[in-house]
């Protein structure tokens, strides 16, 4: 197989790593439903106790025997979020997941800022009996080290003192605004935007007037329809709209989108009498030039003792988009079908701007899907494995059984329904098998191109 094709040769060793981090089960509920939802998806010291003091329960219902082989199963393991375990003289017991010895002392273990990880679940232990402990840990979703919440409770083992726990990575400190992990081309959920907004008000309270700078000019604050707004809270005059310029200095009370609704009147009504929230209106999409329904996340924050709106904004998708699965969890050809389509939606929407969430985002990358996008000459634009601006044009690949699968996309997008199905065989990056592969490719015109999107499904993800 020829290596410039990489959603058909042998897939590197570096994708077979991210993506196997980003692989999580499919969600089940722990068998006391503690924690309300997917285990992927805590994000609260609240969801987080209920979690943990579940499996204390489900400790004392079946034994640690019993239930450390629970715990490794997709019930009680997601994405970043595991149960670890430890005696009361530092000595682990299980951490889920990871192959780790038990016995094994990690009392001196410590995190990139020096703290003494094992001697503050202790103390909390000793002193407490249960609590939130505080450090810089792995993510094994992000791949970075990023600050991180546990909480730990007491339990028995063997008759001794000990503890479990399990932590979540919040993403409202000012330790989670890095550009690695937070940018405007990377917004693409709720959680997405309202933690890019709680970032830029950070970034401004550190920079003052260069930040007002940094939102109009800079990638990281904007990037398609992704960008930031800036006005006074009392006379709703705009000081910053990067993706609508010409409404700076315009009194926001004045804007009324084409639904009708007031949009600053709105926005003001909302943070009268709350911290942050949503408002919800049609506005033009700087991206594409037409109206779109918007729903923006606003914030209000005081410069100085003065009270400002800073909000940022999504733009509503198709409805067959709007509650689309994430890509570890798609195992039909149905579901991958759909997924091709909104990811071509999204191209249409953010032009190159896209490639950002196609290789980076959990919701377009994970387990053994992502996607790739390829050219009129078959050259790579985005796919996680290999660089953009490959250069060879042949459009020639033919997979080991002889299927001239570059021919086989063209076909595809370049015939009357401009998408379909492709067969062919891939080495699956999560079980190192050779397999055979469907992928879903639909035609989409960027830049005066007819460019191919499309991901695929091995065998052994297939659920029919």
């Amino acid at each position: 197989m020829r290596s410039r094709h990489p959603h058909l040769c042998l897939v590197a060793v570096g994708l077979a790593m991210l993506l196997i981090l980003l692989a999580a089960p499919v969600a089940a509920q722990t068998p006391c439903n503690s924690h309300g939802g997917r285990l992927a998806d805590i994000h609260s010291r609240q969801q987080l106790k209920a979690f943990v003091n579940c499996a204390a329960e489900h400790i004392g219902a079946v034994g640690w025997a019993q239930a450390a082989q629970d715990f490794e199963t997709a019930a009680w393991r997601d994405g970043p979020v595991y149960l670890f375990a430890g005696t009361g003289e530092g000595k682990i017991i299980l951490v889920a997941g990871v192959d780790v010895e038990p016995g094994a002392d990690v009392l001196d273990r410590v995190d990139s800022d020096g703290a003494h990880v094992s001697h503050q679940h202790l103390r909390v232990l000793r002193d407490f009996g249960s609590g939130y402990v505080y450090y810089r840990f792995n993510n094994p979703v992000s791949g970075e080290t990023e600050p991180k919440v546990t909480w730990i409770t007491r339990v028995e083992y063997e008759g001794e003192p000990a503890y479990i726990g399990a932590g979540y990575y919040p993403t409202d400190t000012h330790a989670s605004c890095s550009p690695d992990l937070v940018r405007a081309s990377l917004v693409f959920s709720e959680r997405d935007v309202e933690r890019f907004v709680a970032c830029a008000e950070r970034h401004l309270q550190q920079r003052g007037l260069q930040a007002l700078h940094d939102f109009n000019t800079n990638p990281r604050w904007i990037s398609g329809p992704t960008y930031l707004f800036l006005g006074d809270m009392e006379s709703a005059f705009a000081v910053v709209n990067a993706g609508q310029p010409h409404r700076v200095g315009t009194d926001g009370s004045l804007l009324v989108g084409p639904d009708g609704v007031n949009v600053g009147l709105e926005t003001q009504r909302v943070l009268n009498t709350h911290d942050d929230g949503y408002v919800y209106y049609s506005f033009p999409n700087p991206a594409t030039g037409e109206p779109g329904y918007k729903g923006s996340y606003v914030r209000r924050i005081l410069l100085d003792g003065r009270a400002y709106v800073l909000g940022a904004g999504l733009y509503v998708p198709a409805a067959e988009c709007r509650h689309l699965p994430p890509a570890r969890d798609i195992d039909t050809r149905d579901a991958m079908q759909q997924f091709v389509r909104c990811a071509k939606d999204l191209v249409e929407e953010r032009g190159e701007a896209a490639w950002d969430l196609f290789l980076n985002h959990p919701q377009w990358i994970g387990g053994a899907t992502y996607l790739f996008v390829l050219d009129e000459n078959c050259d790579y634009l985005a796919a996680p494995v290999y660089p953009a601006g490959v250069n060879n044009g042949q459009c020639d690949f033919v997979d080991v059984e002889g299927t001239p699968v570059d021919q086989e996309i063209r076909a595809r997008v370049t015939s009357a329904e401009g998408e379909g199905w492709v067969s062919y065989v891939l080495r699956n990056p999560l079980n190192g098998e050779v397999e055979g592969k469907e992928s879903y490719v639909v035609g989409v015109t960027l830049n005066d191109q007819l460019i191919s999107v499309a991901a695929g499904l091995y065998e052994s993800q297939m659920q029919g």
